[in-house]
């Protein structure tokens, strides 16, 4: 009887012993090594750094911390992005779509240029399209992504008057990446890759004549102060990405990874909403017209296409989509059609398509 009671007492007391050391070991204590986005902009200020310092912290009692810098603290340029978390070299990073696609042609479907008009549309377009993007990054890049980025709207910043899209003709303007190149170079002005930091002073001595950029970022870097003139035509949303390496990914207990999947849908929303907020004043404040929030108010003359600009436009984007589709393969292209297309109405043409290497 003493036996059995004594052999009672130890599982007793090896059970509490589990059940006490279980949460400790599906939650160990874990700082993560984040690089976001710029740290000049509005919503790394207002959402980045407050969910990786106290949103996530506070979600997790304190045992999932993390150690956040901006991009450009980093030296890093932003290309590499997808490479360097692949190897394990960057932890957790935000990454640009339109930057990365040198390593694959499918990540710019989620930010087609002339495909978003608002930003409503663009995460509808984000939203249809993440779940290609979660396979493709998982099983081609090892990357396990984590939530989409947007930023505010991408539009023309011109030192002289542009009043319609045939203004833009033979003007020298600076882009960020293939597409957005492609619908400058259709507009018949002649695109210019240059680094978010030059464009003051490249447009200062004439090397540009407008740049394209985030309608509120161009007002939180004073690019008013050289250009004068706004055509508030949006390119595209220079949508983003959090992400993660796979390999560190399949490293974290079952329990930190459901966390960090609930907790990116937090940051993801928010970074969503905040930048519909932003992007509803910005124009306010570079014109110095209206309601004026967020950032600063200038005084830029703004312009934007007519109805029948609009309908010509469209045809532009139409062709710049299927060029794209054309790299991408048909399979990439009955992919984005099944969801982009379906959600906005469109349907990309594969018939004189090949089959790329999926």
């Amino acid at each position: 009887m003493k036996l059995q009671l004594l052999h009672g007492v130890v599982l007793f007391v090896l059970g509490c012993a589990f059940a006490a050391s279980s949460p400790a070991e599906e939650h160990p204590t874990l700082q993560l090594n984040v690089i976001g986005g710029g740290s000049h902009n509005y919503s790394f200020r207002t959402v980045e750094r407050p969910f990786w310092s106290q949103t996530l912290p506070a979600a997790s009692d304190g045992k999932v911390t993390a150690r956040l810098r901006g991009l450009s603290e980093t030296g890093l340029k932003g290309p590499e992005m997808v490479r360097l978390l692949r190897s394990g070299a960057v932890e957790v990073g935000m990454g640009v779509f339109a930057f990365v696609a040198g390593d694959d042609p499918a990540f710019e479907g989620i930010d087609l240029p002339g495909m978003a008009a608002d930003i409503d549309t663009a995460r509808s377009i984000a939203n249809a399209y993440k779940p290609v993007l979660q396979q493709r990054m998982a099983e081609r890049h090892g990357v396990k992504l984590l939530a989409t980025v947007p930023y505010t709207a991408q539009v023309f910043f011109c030192r002289d008057a542009v009043e319609s899209l045939d203004d833009l003709r033979g003007r020298k303007v600076r882009v960020r990446g293939r597409n957005m190149a492609d619908l400058v170079n259709a507009l018949g002005a002649s695109p210019i890759t240059l680094p978010f930091a030059e464009v003051v002073t490249a447009m200062q001595t004439g090397v540009i004549d407008c740049a394209v950029t985030g309608i509120g970022s161009g007002n939180a870097a004073k690019w008013y102060e050289v250009a004068n003139h706004l055509y508030n035509l949006p390119v595209d949303w220079s949508l983003g990405f959090y992400g993660i390496g796979l390999k560190r990914w399949e490293q974290l207990p079952a329990a930190t990874q459901q966390l960090l999947l609930e907790q990116a849908q937090v940051l993801e929303d928010d970074l969503w909403q905040e930048t519909a907020r932003e992007n509803r004043y910005a124009l306010a404040c570079n014109t110095g017209v209206g309601d004026c929030q967020i950032h600063r108010p200038a005084h830029m003359q703004a312009n934007a296409p007519s109805t029948e600009e609009r309908q010509h436009l469209h045809e532009t984007v139409m062709k710049i989509a299927e060029t794209w589709g054309q790299r991408c393969g048909t399979d990439c292209v009955e992919r984005w059609n099944a969801t982009v297309g379906k959600t906005i109405g469109t349907r990309l043409d594969t018939a004189h398509m090949e089959h790329a290497d999926d």
